[in-house]
């Protein structure tokens, strides 16, 4: 149920993303790399609200789940074509 679901609200973004390490490792290097494109594409960088929404949501944001996938495949060329599918954040300049 999602009143049992843990609040990630204002937890900082290297305490999620170590949380991420403790259940994947490729999770947590495909996040780093989702949140390093979109800086450099945007201007910003995802939220930690933003990047646990673009894992949760539905299946996943196609974007991210591709880099963990490809983190975990040590697959750079995969790496590459999903890093310039990333879309900018809301507010983020394009």
């Amino acid at each position: 149920p999602a009143d049992l679901a843990p609040d990630y609200t204002g937890l900082p973004l290297a305490d999620y993303l170590g949380l991420l390490r403790q259940v994947a490792p490729a999770a947590e290097q495909g996040a780093r790399t989702y949140l390093a494109a979109a800086q450099l594409r945007c201007g910003r960088a995802p939220t930690t609200t933003e990047l646990r929404q673009a894992l949760s949501e539905g299946d996943g944001h196609p974007a991210l789940m591709g880099l963990i996938r490809a983190a975990h495949q040590q697959n750079k060329a995969a790496r590459d074509r999903w890093i310039a599918q990333i879309p900018c954040p809301r507010g983020a300049a394009r």
